[in-house]
C-alpha cells in the first residue's frame, strides 16, 4: 500500500483528538504525508491504492485552519487527493471546507464545481 494511505490513516485517527494529542502527532504525520505525496507524484497510479473511505479531510482542514505555517503542504496534499474522484466526492461531503484556506493563497485557483485545485 502507498505511503500516502498509511499517513492518511494516521491523520484520520488524530483528527478529532484533544489539543495535546493532536499537537504531539501532527508534525510527524505531516512528514509522512509529504513523503507519500512525493511518492504519488513520481507514480500517480499509486493514488488508486489509497482507499477513499479514509476520513482524513478533518485532519487536513484542522491543520490548515489551526497551523497556518503548514498551509502550503496541506494545499499540495489536497491537490493530489482531489485528482481522485473518490477523494473529491469525499471532500464535497465535508463541513466548512473553507477551513482549507485556499482563499489565502496568492496563486491559487479553486474550482468547487469540478474539485480541481491547481497550485
Amino acid at each position: 500500500m502507498a505511503k500516502l494511505a498509511d499517513a492518511l490513516k494516521e491523520a484520520a485517527a488524530v483528527a478529532t483528538a484533544d489539543e495535546g494529542e493532536f499537537n504531539s502527532a501532527f508534525s510527524g504525520i505531516l512528514t509522512k504525508l509529504k513523503r507519500g505525496v512525493a511518492e504519488v507524484k513520481k507514480t500517480p497510479a499509486l493514488l488508486e491504492e489509497v482507499p477513499g473511505d479514509i476520513d482524513a479531510w478533518p485532519f487536513l482542514l484542522r491543520v490548515s485552519s489551526e497551523k497556518a505555517s503548514f498551509a502550503k503542504q496541506i494545499w499540495e496534499t489536497s491537490a493530489i487527493l482531489l485528482t481522485s474522484p473518490v477523494w473529491a466526492a469525499s471532500f464535497q461531503q465535508q463541513e466548512d471546507t473553507s477551513r482549507l484556506g485556499l482563499h489565502k493563497g496568492e496563486r491559487t485557483f479553486f474550482d468547487p464545481y469540478s474539485c480541481l485545485c491547481l497550485l
